[in-house]
């Protein structure tokens, strides 16, 4: 279809509430959130299958529970098992050979993607921008201190249960490495199709950032919109997969995908780092960094 919205892609370090954030803005009436399906990993969904299965296969259930809620109508143990076998007749198709089918299937609705991966994978905002020059990409980003230590906590990084984990990457060096290179792309995505939020400003204050975001996707937004977007837990892939396909978006999200608005509080940058053993703070470049993204401590 000519008309087919451009998709909107959400630049994140992982931790960043992009799951809880998408999910909510899935409910909007003319958006659609898919899970990961890591779509810039490679050039052709085939080899996305072939990297991903060799060295995180979980990564894959994103895109088998999409093709199964969306060609079979919904998700359980054999759909799941059918969308395998579409997938792999289907490995030749690039990024916008899968984009285009799911723009195609949820028309007029324009379509959500933010896999983490687009960002640590080398190349991946390159390839982004790259099959989708004319596309809108969000950053979004959180806390370093909070970023960093959800980080630790999911890989294990530092000592657990007295035992040092090794060959799992410093938390810190993940949030200012990603948002880094984010900030660093950004800079050749023309002005009008970029856009940076902090992801405590959405959950203090979402139907500010819906009216926001839908004045720059030219999108009208209803009462009823204001309403849905506090209801993440509608979206089909808000939930638990089947045993072939459980994940798709951040388990702790999946274990709880509902959302009551609070306000978050920030902690200080110059807080002690409870992910290292020897309890440093954040390194310069990532005071610095903060403080280009918004985030200063208050002085009373």
């Amino acid at each position: 279809m000519d008309d087919t919205p451009q998709p909107l892609f959400v630049l994140t370090c992982m931790r960043s509430f992009s799951s809880v954030v998408t999910s909510m803005l899935g409910q909007h009436s003319q958006l659609f959130v898919m899970p990961e399906i890591n779509p810039f990993i490679s050039d052709t969904l085939q080899d996305n299958v072939m990297l991903l299965g060799e060295f995180r296969p979980r990564s894959l259930d994103g895109i088998y529970r999409l093709v199964a809620e969306l060609e079979f109508g919904k998700q359980n143990f054999d759909t799941v098992n059918e969308a395998k076998d579409w997938v792999a007749s289907h490995g030749d198709w690039s990024p916008v050979d899968l984009m285009d089918w799911v723009a195609q299937k949820v028309y007029p609705r324009r379509v959500i993607e933010k896999s983490p991966s687009t960002v640590v994978t080398r190349g991946g905002i390159e390839r982004a921008l790259r099959f989708f020059p004319d596309a809108n990409f969000l950053h979004l980003y959180r806390h370093p201190i909070d970023t960093c230590a959800s980080i630790a906590k999911i890989t294990k990084y530092g000592k657990q249960g007295g035992v040092q984990k090794k060959f799992v990457k410093d938390p810190e060096l993940s949030w200012l490495e990603s948002n880094s290179r984010i900030i660093r792309e950004g800079a050749q995505i023309p002005a009008g199709q970029f856009m940076s939020i902090q992801g405590e400003d959405v959950l203090n204050d979402p139907e500010g950032f819906i009216q926001q975001l839908g004045d720059w996707l030219d999108i009208e937004t209803t009462p009823e919109d204001l309403t849905a977007i506090y209801h993440p837990e509608r979206s089909p892939f808000a939930c638990f997969g089947p045993r072939n396909a459980p994940f798709g978006n951040d388990p702790n999200f999946l274990k709880n995908p509902h959302f009551s608005k609070r306000d978050i509080k920030l902690p200080s940058l110059l807080s002690e780092l409870s992910w290292v053993p020897e309890g440093r703070q954040l390194r310069p470049e990532t005071l610095l960094l903060s403080h280009q993204l918004g985030y200063f401590d208050r002085v009373s």
